[in-house]
């Protein structure tokens, strides 16, 4: 699955995150990206099922957010109520940006293979 690879339909998904609409993305099985507010914050959140994570994902996770401090500038990583490991940024409105966030996201994830716009 992975994210749309129409040019459209990412556009969307895209756009709706940034004027505030409902945005959800599933990406495979238990893995997706949705808007996500902190407080009054808007943000973008890499959600993954507890039924998803890899053995060891959230402490390989953690141990590449700090090693790579500048690299994940503006990522945080924590786990929700549910036990969903969710890796957050702060939206921007500028849409080209996006694109680098959520590629940054998803490599901090370790899940580049479902980055199907910047794999192509």
């Amino acid at each position: 699955m992975g994210l749309p690879d129409d040019d459209s339909r990412r556009q969307v998904f895209l756009d709706n995150l940034v004027s505030g609409n409902v945005a959800y993305q599933p990406l495979c099985p238990g893995i997706g990206l949705c808007r996500l507010n902190a407080g009054q914050k808007l943000g973008l959140a890499l959600q993954i099922a507890p039924e998803a994570l890899q053995a060891g994902q959230l402490e390989r996770v953690l141990e590449r957010r700090f090693a790579h401090a500048r690299g994940f500038d503006g990522c945080f990583v924590y786990l929700d109520a549910k036990g969903s490991l969710v890796i957050w940024h702060a939206l921007t409105p500028n849409v080209h940006a996006l694109d680098d966030i959520i590629s940054r996201m998803l490599s901090l994830a370790m899940l580049d293979a479902l980055d199907v716009h910047r794999v192509s």
